[in-house]
């Protein structure tokens, strides 16, 4: 019986012929409610002057089998709406893009009316009424766009959207604002954080071809988390495939610092690595793990130089073969069945892997003051790269239900080794050489699946829910670090070893980290329609619970020497000592090597938080010009940490959180809103654990404070949008938020950063949004041409102790802008996209008290090109980008100007202390439809 079930289930997912009706090409679309956006369930299409027609499902989708090379008008209607009709809907076999129809309420006077209009401009004309009768502020980004962009993964695509930047490649700021504003949802689950040193997800793990859609909310409802001020981000996978899929894309990735230039590696090199996981070869050897900590320390001398003997001597490097291109290869299949009764059984799947490699130059400095140079490093970091994820979503809708499982894996396996020279002078009458190296492997990944369900029920009401469990991980086994330097008196390198109370990592270190998290969640939404005064309305309650479970095991190492005594010995090169051969036996019996416990770096700790929210929201409607959502949620929320040897933490809150949305249309065209709200900011689990932890590549040091308290928020938004025609809009918004006692990251000096909460802070601005079709000029390219750009400009400022200064707060931009110029033919045969961005010089970390400075991040120019061409009757296309063609270098400069308005870089004045460069992509795929 289980042999069965597998080889049908196989048979589903490799036999796209399943699903085939013929010689028919199935037709989607959504049919949705002009006024609020809800999905119209039971709404007819059928085929004008014809008895072929199917009905919408629980969402407002359909799909109609038609024949190819054949002319279709549709007739959309449902009672109580004026009725439409698509004129000219072609099938074609290359896939058509799904119709997006929206329907108005009819009235006496309108009942015999239909409205005629096209696929392409109905699709253009209702994706904008949505937006605006939204009934929150929000921007959005759909498949279709996210095709035809230069973007891999999500966190490239988010970038695009107005108001926001991404930082790192990986991190979305919205409104200028730290990524730890934001929260992250993916199939209407929470995500964890992907990193263990701050609140933040890391979206380069999506990748770009399995998303549906991206909207992000940037004002507060009563139906979305409670824990966000900057913006709510949430990506919906792909569900219903609009033909069969059986796709094959290849890429292959050449970068301007990195192919075909040299490379090193370091050991060990796992069984596994091409695929991206770890084998046992990284693994702490027996003998210290089952003795960690004070156990270790209370050996005998002879058993711990034993037990230091069964580490491997891995800290050499050597040359590599050169760079070659970097390599992608995905697979995506999958279709829809319509079944009796208009029922449907939908299943994508895709498998995707990744490898390669990237070569970063960063100069980092320091500075004791303006005119005072402690230390300039060079280093040269060498990644190599492998990515392997994989989606399955399974959705069946039945008469006025849906039932979906949604999963998503994704696996970043990273390993870097990192070469750095240079001169440290923080004695000015002593300085010294400096080199040293750093060998890390990381697996970062997430597991999701979602299992959600969809009802209508009578008497306008639906029902949905959704129960997920959700896992992130970050395990870094054996990172390594050997540093060497001169003597003020002598051009030879040395070693330098202390004894085994005061070990450190800089030196001679190695540290194992082990991070999962596990989220569970469940929530139920009901929704009632009901009239009212003859206008439509919406009333919406819910709850949204989950639990997180985060356990993290650090165990940080420093070689120490037992003849140090209460000083530090110094281990000359000139006596062979050497990367090669510094921990094996001889020497570490001759120089009585020893590791010892860092217990400042070390930690073991456990982090549970429980949510139960409530909540309770209405949509009203009191004319055809005023609309109000409003309504209130409830959230209370228990976080615990507890970590060996420190104190329990315990932090509960209950937070009441009001929001309300007012909207006014004063013309079909333009709408003007005000939007209030209250949320919150809770402290990371990372946050809150006093361990430390040593970053090489910034040559900084990170620690967590146990006295962080969640700030609350309080948001204003005042927005204007006129929609001059389909596919335009303009739009303007300022918006202001309050924040009681932020979490800031700080700069204490002595290259230490930690987190602080601040009294308060304020930040408010402007937004601004222009797309504009060129169709007013002649001509049929114009038609296709579209051009849009989205900036924001912010300003602020913050308390700290009673003091008051006047700049961003930390992680905020003054100013972003995004641009692009896009091209399309109607049959998207043949695209381009011109793409352009850049943010304001960035607080990237704060400066309190008198020994640290406030670290900005320069702007830079990104300039992005992408071209694409469909052959083969649209079964191959390929497609050209070319990925930061500036490749202008990341910067962060101290600033030593008082004057809080000048934030840019001066040279005259300011100090660079870290810059790096990732270089140009250029990336050529190929995707063949079989």
């Amino acid at each position: 019986m289980k042999g069965l079930l597998l080889s049908g289930f196989l048979m589903f997912l490799t036999g796209a012929q399943v699903f085939s009706q013929g010689g028919l090409i199935k037709v989607t679309g959504k049919v949705s409610d002009i006024t609020n956006g809800s999905p119209l369930a039971g709404a007819s299409i059928t085929v004008e002057n014809s008895k072929t027609g199917v009905k919408t499902d629980v969402e407002g989708n359909f799909f109609i089998s038609l024949e190819a090379g054949k002319s279709y008008n549709l007739l959309i209607s449902n009672i109580g709406y004026t009725s439409k009709i698509i004129n000219d809907v072609k099938p074609s076999g290359e896939g058509n893009d799904p119709l997006n129809i929206s329907l108005e309420h009819s009235s006496a006077t309108l009942s015999s009316v239909v409205i005629r209009s096209s696929p392409r401009r109905e699709s253009i004309a209702s994706l904008y009424s949505i937006q605006k009768n939204s009934s929150s502020i929000s921007d959005g980004i759909s498949a279709e766009s996210i095709q035809r962009s230069p973007d891999r993964n999500t966190g490239e695509v988010l970038k695009r959207v107005s108001g926001t930047s991404v930082q790192d490649n990986k991190f979305v700021i919205v409104r200028g604002l730290n990524e730890r504003y934001n929260t992250s949802l993916l199939n209407n689950s929470v995500l964890p954080s992907t990193e263990p040193d701050k609140k933040a997800f890391s979206f380069d793990i999506i990748p770009a071809s399995l998303v549906d859609n991206i909207t992000i909310f940037k004002s507060p409802t009563p139906d979305l988390p409670g824990d966000f001020a900057g913006g709510a981000v949430k990506v919906t996978t792909k569900d219903y495939p609009v033909k069969n899929l059986s796709q094959l894309t290849f890429i292959l990735g050449f970068n301007s610092l990195t192919t075909f230039k040299p490379f090193y590696r370091q050991e060990p090199v796992g069984k596994f690595d091409a695929l991206g996981y770890f084998d046992n070869s990284r693994l702490m050897p027996g003998g210290y793990y089952n003795n960690r900590g004070a156990e270790f320390i209370n050996l005998t001398n002879d058993q711990k130089i034993a037990i230091t003997k069964q580490f491997p001597n891995n800290y050499a490097y050597q040359a590599a073969c050169s760079s070659q291109p970097n390599f992608s290869l995905s697979y995506t299949g999958g279709s829809t069945k319509v079944l009796p009764n208009n029922n449907k059984l939908g299943l994508i799947y895709a498998l995707g892997y990744t490898i390669g490699r990237r070569v970063i130059d960063r100069t980092r400095q320091e500075y004791e003051t303006y005119g005072i140079l402690d230390y300039n490093y060079n280093t040269v970091s060498y990644d190599m790269r492998t990515i392997t994820s994989a989606l399955v979503n399974l959705s069946y809708s039945y008469r006025k239900s849906k039932i979906s499982l949604k999963t998503l894996f994704n696996n970043d396996f990273a390993k870097t080794v990192g070469l750095r020279n240079g001169m440290n002078q923080v004695n000015p009458t002593s300085p010294f050489s400096y080199k040293s190296s750093n060998s890390e492997g990381n697996g970062n990944g997430i597991g999701s699946a979602v299992l959600e369900g969809l009802h209508g029920l009578a008497k306008s009401w639906t029902v949905d829910w959704n129960a997920s469990y959700s896992i992130a991980w970050r395990w870094q086994p054996d990172q390594t670090v050997l540093a060497f330097h001169t003597d003020p008196n002598s051009p030879d390198y040395y070693l330098s070893l202390s004894n085994e109370n005061s070990p450190d990592i800089i030196n001679a270190g190695r540290v194992y980290s082990y991070l999962t998290e596990n989220i569970y969640g469940a929530n139920v939404n009901a929704t009632k329609l009901f009239n009212w005064h003859g206008q439509p309305q919406r009333l919406k309650f819910g709850t949204a619970n989950y639990y997180r479970d985060r356990d993290v095991e650090v165990d940080a190492l420093g070689y120490a020497s037992l003849n140090a005594g209460f000083g530090t010995i110094h281990i000359p090169e000139s006596k062979g000592l050497n990367a090669n051969n510094i921990f094996t036996a001889p020497y570490i019996d001759q120089y009585r090597m020893v590791v010892a416990n860092i217990g400042t770096n070390s930690t073991n700790y456990t982090g549970t938080a429980l949510l139960n929210a409530g909540y309770v929201m209405l949509d009203n409607k009191f004319s055809d010009k005023i609309k109000l959502t409003w309504g209130v949620r409830l959230e209370n929320y228990d976080q615990e940490l507890k970590a060996a040897g420190k104190p329990d933490i315990s932090l509960k809150n209950l937070d009441l959180l009001p929001s309300l949305l007012f909207t006014y249309a004063l013309n079909p065209k333009t709408n003007v809103r005000f939007g209030a709200s209250q949320s919150v900011n809770r402290p990371e689990f990372r946050e809150l654990a006093t361990y430390r932890v040593y970053d090489y590549e910034n040559n900084f040091i990170i620690q967590g404070n146990n006295s962080l308290t969640r700030s609350k928020n309080t948001n204003a938004d005042l927005r204007y949008e006129y929609f001059p025609s389909p596919g335009e809009i303009i739009s303007g918004s300022v918006f202001y938020k309050y924040f009681d006692q932020p979490i800031e990251q700080t700069n204490q000096g002595n290259d230490v950063l930690s987190y602080t909460n601040a009294d308060n802070a304020n930040v408010y601005g402007v937004e601004l949004e222009f797309r504009k079709s060129f169709s007013f000029l002649k001509g049929a390219f114009f038609n296709n041409l579209v051009f849009y750009a989205n900036g924001a400009y912010m300003k602020g400022s913050v308390t700290f102790d009673t003091v008051s200064y006047n700049s961003p707060m930390q992680g905020q931009s003054p100013y972003l802008i995004n641009g692009g110029l896009n091209y399309s033919t109607d049959n998207n045969s043949l695209s381009f996209n011109l793409l352009y961005n850049i943010i304001g010089p960035r607080l990237k970390f704060r400066a309190i008290g008198g020994a640290g400075k406030n670290i900005f991040e320069k702007p830079r120019n990104v300039l992005d090109f992408q071209v694409s061409k469909k052959l083969m009757r649209g079964n191959m296309e390929l497609k050209l980008t070319i990925s930061d063609i500036l490749a202008e270098p990341f910067t962060w400069y101290y600033k030593y100007q008082a004057d809080p308005k000048k934030l840019e870089y001066d040279p005259s004045q300011d100090r660079v202390v870290n810059t790096y460069k990732f270089g140009t992509m250029i990336y050529l795929a190929v995707r063949y439809n079989f």
